[in-house]
């Protein structure tokens, strides 16, 4: 059988704690989240902001932890997908599938486009940039990503997950020393005003609900690690850790950078002048840092670079799962013989992520609506599933003797109710063109997600469950038994 042979299985007990984890939080970008995925926030949530960020960490901390209740029971590649079939049955298995096939796939073209704005931006410019006026040069930054992320992801997990522990200390570093920086600069304007919803532009419930789409889009990826259940030592034990650390650490950094960068700004002003510039944390580090705002560029880049790195890692390490349960082509269940990667998955969604990138690109022209795009589709897609995932939790141990009402039920039950608010205020009203397309994309998405699955064959979802067989690893040794000892006659 393959599983003895070690062909078509991902590389066993490969991967550790800091590397699990900095899988979640590389693939939440934190430098180019905070910089791109909460700037979008600003429209509606104004100096408001902190508020956003902090109901956005309150919600997914509450995910995080039922994902963790489910990751201790069933380590898989499949992550989410896996669980939701255990817990809710095959059906509801697929579609949490059909969702991962739209949203995970999107994150590495979501973040090629975040690159090639922000290298463009600097590489474009005359004063603090290079002066290269090509407009066309978006296209090449986009291809110059697509190409690192390939090589890391199609490798090894090994050195795609230390690359991203390297790479999410750098642009963590930086982003907390220019938050510090602009804090202490402007110690006297600190204010606990920033959590007051009535100074949303967008409404004083309104404007904070829709700035809280955004940060959950910036949060996106703490549950990312997951996935890694068949390649991280001590699985039971790891990933659970992994997930819910990175959620509350990384969403206590946007917090604190959120914070500083309304005071940095300026509590009244901070909408006009955060709205109105290109890269507006590359501002900030020219005011208060002169020459180092190339440390905040570096970041930024870097950031987008490790979130690439670990959505690809984490998409393929689905569609593998997927492949391997006969839910896509048995194709995507293949292994490289010497790197242990799912290199046809990585190659395949590699190839999608570059195609979608150049085609918005092209399209809009400004990266930005492009990236606004594909961020309201994957966003409206991941909170419908993290609704699906608490309540997988709640029906998985309800069946359990030693199920605790409180991380089980309450805490479940608290996480659900979080993300009613901004899906509805995703919708009440809809947003402007073209933006607007992204939010039936996703609504088409979840419709056709339903019907796909009732039309898979019977005998297609019944093998949902070998997830948890096939390829799985190896069973955790035993403690050693003491000896008993024998009295002599």
């Amino acid at each position: 059988m393959e599983a003895t042979t070690g062909r078509n299985e991902l590389r066993h007990q490969a991967v550790g704690l800091p590397q699990t984890l900095f899988q979640s939080i590389t693939h939440m970008a934190p430098g180019a989240a905070i910089a791109f995925s909460i700037y979008l926030s600003i429209v509606n949530a104004g100096p408001a902001l902190p508020l956003a960020v902090l109901i956005a960490l309150v919600a997914c901390t509450l995910v995080a932890i039922s994902i963790g209740q489910l990751a201790k029971e069933m380590p898989s590649a499949g992550g989410l997908y896996s669980y939701v079939a255990r817990a809710l049955g095959p059906q509801a298995g697929a579609y949490v599938g059909w969702c991962y096939l739209l949203f995970q796939p999107l994150v590495a073209p979501l973040l090629f486009l975040i690159f090639a704005w922000t290298t463009r931006d600097v590489v474009f410019s005359d004063k603090h940039g290079l002066g290269w006026h090509y407009s066309g040069q978006w296209w090449i930054w986009i291809v110059l990503a697509a190409g690192i992320v390939f090589y890391l992801t199609y490798r090894d997990v090994r050195i795609s997950t230390k690359a991203g522990v390297i790479l999410g200390v750098f642009e963590i570093a930086v982003f907390v020393a220019l938050s510090a920086w602009m804090l202490i600069s402007n110690f006297s304007d600190i204010t606990i005003q920033t959590f007051n919803p009535s100074h949303a532009p967008g409404g004083t419930y309104a404007g904070v609900f829709k700035g809280m789409v955004f940060a959950i889009l910036a949060f996106i990826g703490f549950e990312s690690s997951a996935p890694l259940g068949e390649e991280a030592k001590n699985p039971r034990w790891t990933v659970p850790r992994a997930v819910v650390l990175s959620c509350v650490g990384v969403g206590i950094f946007y917090l604190f950078c959120s914070y500083a960068w309304v005071i940095g700004t300026g509590f009244n002003r901070f909408t006009a002048v955060a709205t109105a510039a290109a890269n507006p944390w590359r501002d900030l580090g020219i005011v208060f840092w002169g020459g180092g705002w190339v440390l905040v560029f570096f970041a930024i880049i870097n950031s987008a670079l490790a979130n690439s790195n670990a959505g690809a890692t984490a998409a393929s390490r689905v569609l593998y799962s997927l492949g391997r349960n006969g839910l896509l082509p048995k194709a995507f269940a293949r292994t490289h013989p010497t790197h242990k990667t799912p290199h046809v998955a990585i190659t395949f969604q590699t190839a999608l992520g570059l195609v979608v990138a150049l085609l918005l690109g092209w399209k809009y022209g400004d990266l930005i609506t492009a990236f606004s795009i594909i961020a309201t589709a994957v966003t409206v897609v991941v909170i419908v599933v993290y609704i699906i995932v608490c309540f997988a939790t709640i029906v998985y141990f309800s069946r359990r003797p030693d199920q605790n009402p409180w991380l089980h039920w309450v805490l479940p039950i608290l996480g659900a109710a979080a993300f009613v608010p901004p899906l509805y205020y995703q919708y009440f009203p809809l947003p402007a063109y073209p933006v607007r397309y992204a939010n039936w994309v996703a609504l088409g998405w979840l419709g056709a997600g339903l019907i796909v699955v009732a039309l898979v064959p019977k005998e297609k979802l019944a093998n949902v469950d070998q997830l948890f067989s096939e390829g799985a690893p190896p069973p955790e040794p035993e403690p050693p038994s003491t000896p008993v000892a024998v009295p002599l006659a």
